[in-house]
């Protein structure tokens, strides 16, 4: 560390100033925490923080989520990223309330975004393959044994290096790698797309502040309900986790 450095960071100590909050202020903020359960962090810069309601979070935090914990925070004026357990996502780029960029490491989240607000193309990277979101609300993550994105409104791309499907209300598709192309779109059952939303917002659908519930969430099977046969298969052929 040059020596410049060290005595500002001395000097602040003495001043009775918590060096990590000057150096977090000097970042550009992107958001902060709307609601979190569980103990979840921010990792930048070589630092890491716990979160908690109303923390700022910035560009290049890497948001992570502990076991069981859940984590909603805003982005910008109105954009609301949720994350379920065990997520790792990296706010990479993000021009407030028309796009941005996040890297999605592991777990499961769900982007919302209101539709009447303009807005910019959103890119997301995963391990499996990289989504271009025009749209206002999906979900990507862990679904019935593959990698899944569902759109809940708007429209998104989904690209890997074997090819590229576009999703629309209604629709998903399952992800197993780079090389492979994206499954054909189809349409999720409701028993589907309400354990996708109970794994980022709970059975409640309520985490985080406000109702963001999928449409017709006022019926939809709590996870690990039961539902009809064909529930099992739409939007693909894998039987639902027990």
């Amino acid at each position: 560390m040059p020596i410049h450095r060290r005595s500002l960071l001395a000097g602040l100590l003495l001043a009775g100033i918590r060096p990590e909050r000057v150096l977090a202020r000097a970042a550009v903020e992107a958001g902060s925490i709307l609601g979190a359960s569980g103990e979840s962090t921010a990792q930048a810069r070589g630092r890491t923080r716990l979160l908690a309601v109303g923390d700022p979070v910035y560009l290049n935090d890497l948001l992570a989520t502990g076991e069981s914990a859940r984590l909603s925070a805003q982005l910008g004026e109105a954009t609301r990223l949720l994350l379920g357990a065990r997520t790792r996502v990296r706010i990479d780029k993000f021009l407030i309330d028309r796009g941005g960029k996040l890297v999605l490491e592991r777990g499961a989240i769900l982007f919302d975004r209101p539709h009447d607000r303009p807005s910019g193309e959103l890119g997301v990277t995963t391990p499996f393959g990289l989504i271009a979101a025009r749209g206002t609300r999906f979900f990507a993550g862990p679904s019935w044994g593959k990698f899944g994105v569902y759109v809940e409104d708007g429209i998104v791309d989904v690209a890997t290096r074997g090819g590229t499907v576009r999703l629309t209300p209604g629709f998903g598709t399952e992800l197993t790698g780079m090389q492979v192309p994206p499954a054909r779109p189809a349409a999720w059952s409701r028993l589907r797309i309400g354990e996708a939303w109970a794994a980022v917002v709970g059975s409640r659908h309520t985490f985080g502040g406000g109702d963001i519930s999928p449409s017709g969430g006022g019926d939809m099977p709590s996870p690990g309900g039961a539902g009809k046969p064909s529930d099992h298969t739409s939007g693909g052929s894998h039987p639902a986790p027990k």
